[in-house]
């Protein structure tokens, strides 16, 4: 998400979870108009993201394994699996089992860029991976 669009809708997430559910089934006489507005309050995703390494993570975790290709990446152990896939100014995340490799991998994606922004189509939430510090001017 771009900078401003985030510090803009920091506390007002339901517009934006909105305007997304809209962006997956737009009215057809609204997708270029629709892919418009993404294009301009996204960004491309950063290639750092698939820069994750394992050894990042304390021995505790280290019974996870890793495998990355050039647009996904799949982090599992023997309780938990998670899928990542970048598209240009999107990832999708596919996440099975317990929590744990979903939570390694939004710790990765904190670090990365704080205005990462995960939104549940079908479970109806949205949220920030990072809260964005807002500037309180006296």
């Amino acid at each position: 998400m771009e900078k401003e669009v985030a510090y803009h809708y920091y506390g007002r997430e339901q517009v934006l979870y909105h305007f997304f559910v809209e962006a997956v089934q737009p009215v057809p006489a609204l997708i270029h108009t629709i892919d418009k507005q993404l294009h301009y309050i996204t960004q491309v995703i950063p290639k750092v993201v698939f820069e994750f390494e394992l050894k990042k993570i304390d021995s505790y975790r280290m019974r996870y394994n890793l495998k990355k290709e050039s647009r996904k990446l799949m982090l599992s152990s023997e309780h938990s699996m998670v899928i990542l896939e970048k598209k240009e100014r999107k990832l999708t995340l596919i996440s099975t089992g317990n929590f744990e490799a979903e939570t390694l991998l939004f710790e990765h994606l904190r670090n990365v860029e704080n205005t990462f922004i995960a939104i549940n189509i079908e479970g109806n939430s949205i949220g920030w991976l990072s809260p964005i510090k807002q500037a309180h001017y006296i």
